[in-house]
């Protein structure tokens, strides 16, 4: 394992992977090791506790309490993660420099990645039998249920218990249906661990927001486009790294969308009539052959729109900001 630094190292351990700054370490047991994770100054029952987990047979059925990922300063456990997202502090003799770790290991695991969620939300299926999400508790789709969206969400206060459900274009309803579905406290959000139909954006977004996605259906279905495409098109112009609001996607979009065209042919076409070149060469009694549409149609697609493929074979178009 490549040494990093003790800053990457802990957004690497909000995301529970495999760290190693020299003093500071981060692993996770989804595997067993040949190296051992030492106990260093742990009290004897939270040394007995870890090696439980570190070496728990694949026939030996885990349970909320196994641990799942684990912070070590100059060699002595400082915290942990349990496999229901609880951060424990094992009672140990811990130095100043080890105290300071474990505070910033507590921190970084109680601010997890949503992929590090989503894995744990994952195995707490798997190991529950249990499917997240009741197709009765789905509100329908806007555009049908083949290429429906849906949203995976859980309560912050039982952030690894997951259910699958729809946005729809109104914020206040599907805040609703979402907090009924979850049973998350009045006036909390809750957490969005993973999304389907949202295009590049939902795949690509840190953390997800629900009036966002509230914004992009209701785009989607004032527009007559998929949320995919629109996603797509969020991503493309910086808002999965940026921070948007609804209103601003809203108002971006706006200004952005210039329909959908059968082709980039088709589109360098319209522009060039729009901008009145058509016109110019018929006046001067120039054919259409002396404008170079192809030159005009990289132009416009590497410089000044995007392209978002539709699954029909056209494509949907929009300006750069």
């Amino acid at each position: 394992m490549n040494r990093i630094s003790q800053t990457a190292a802990w957004q690497q351990i909000r995301a529970c992977t495999d760290v190693n700054a020299g003093r500071l370490t981060g692993r996770v047991l989804r595997y067993q090791y040949l190296s051992a994770i030492l106990p260093g100054t742990l009290a004897p029952a939270a040394a007995q506790q870890l090696h439980a987990s570190a070496y728990r047979r694949h026939s030996e059925p885990a349970t909320p309490d196994t641990i799942w990922y684990v912070v070590s300063s100059d060699g002595t456990p400082v915290a942990w993660l349990t496999l229901d997202a609880t951060v424990v502090t094992p009672p140990a003799d811990l130095t100043t420099y080890q105290l300071q770790h474990q505070e910033q290991a507590v921190t970084a695991l109680s601010n997890l990645t949503r992929q590090a969620l989503l894995e744990l939300a994952q195995l707490r299926d798997t190991r529950d039998h249990r499917t997240p999400g009741d197709p009765r508790q789905e509100q329908p789709g806007s555009h049908g249920d083949e290429i429906a969206t849906r949203i995976l969400v859980a309560d912050p206060a039982d952030p690894t218990l997951s259910f699958w459900v729809r946005a729809g274009a109104d914020l206040d309803t599907t805040r609703l249906h979402v907090a009924e579905v979850t049973g998350v406290a009045e006036g909390n959000d809750a957490l969005i661990l993973d999304v389907r139909g949202y295009g590049d954006y939902g795949r690509s977004r840190a953390v997800l927001d629900l009036s966002v996605l509230c914004a992009v259906e209701h785009l989607a279905a004032v527009n007559e486009l998929p949320a995919e495409a629109i996603g797509t098109w969020l991503h493309l112009d910086g808002a999965t790294t940026g921070n948007p609001t609804a209103d601003e996607i809203t108002t971006a979009f706006g200004d952005a969308y210039a329909g959908v065209h059968d082709s980039r042919r088709a589109f360098a076409i319209t522009e060039r009539d729009r901008y009145g070149w058509t016109t110019a060469l018929a006046n001067a009694g120039k054919p259409d052959r002396y404008f170079n549409l192809d030159a005009f149609t990289e132009h416009l697609f590497r410089t000044e729109v995007h392209k978002v493929p539709l699954d029909d074979g056209r494509i949907a178009v929009f300006r750069r900001g």
